[in-house]
C-alpha cells in the first residue's frame, strides 16, 4: 500500500514539465550558448557568414561577368583591369563589413537571450533539485518516526 510520501509532488511534476518545455522550446540556444564564450560564439558564427558572403559574391560576380560577357570581351584592350580590380575588391570590403556588422549584432543579442535562458533553465534545475532533496528528508523523517 502506497502512502502520502511515496505520491508524486505536484510541485515536483510542475517543475519537471516545465523543464522539459523549456528544453524543448530553446534546445538549440541552449547548446549553442552552453560551450562558448561569447567572443567565441560571435566569432564562430562571424567566420562562418564571412565564408558564405565570400561564396554569394564570387556567384554574384560571375553571374554579372556572364552577363556582361560581350562588352568585356569586345572592350578588353580598353579596360583597366587595375580600376575594375580596385572597385570590385573596394565593393567586396563593404559588402563583407556590412553583413559581418550585422551579424555580429545579431549574434550578440542571440548569445545574451540564450545566457538568459540558460540561467532561468539553471534556476528551474535547482528548484526541482530542491523539491527532491524536501521530499527526500520528509521520507527519511518518517521512516525515523516508525522507527522509534
Amino acid at each position: 500500500m502506497r502512502s502520502w510520501y511515496d505520491m508524486p509532488d505536484e510541485k515536483r511534476i510542475y517543475l519537471m514539465t516545465q523543464l522539459a518545455l523549456f528544453e524543448e522550446q530553446h534546445k538549440e540556444q541552449l547548446e549553442g550558448v552552453q560551450g562558448y564564450f561569447r567572443g567565441d560564439y560571435i566569432g564562430r558564427h562571424m567566420i562562418k557568414n564571412g565564408l558564405r558572403i565570400t561564396l554569394a559574391f564570387l556567384l554574384g560576380l560571375a553571374g554579372w561577368a556572364l552577363y556582361h560577357a560581350e562588352t568585356l570581351i569586345v572592350d578588353i584592350t580598353q579596360i583597366d583591369v587595375m580600376a575594375l580590380g580596385a572597385r570590385i575588391l573596394f565593393l567586396y570590403a563593404v559588402v563583407l563589413c556590412f553583413f559581418l556588422v550585422l551579424t555580429y549584432a545579431i549574434q550578440a543579442l542571440r548569445y545574451a537571450r540564450a545566457k538568459q535562458d540558460l540561467y532561468r533553465y539553471r534556476e528551474l534545475l535547482k528548484q526541482l533539485e530542491a523539491a527532491y532533496r524536501e521530499e527526500d528528508s520528509a521520507k527519511d523523517d518518517t521512516r525515523r518516526r516508525r522507527t522509534v
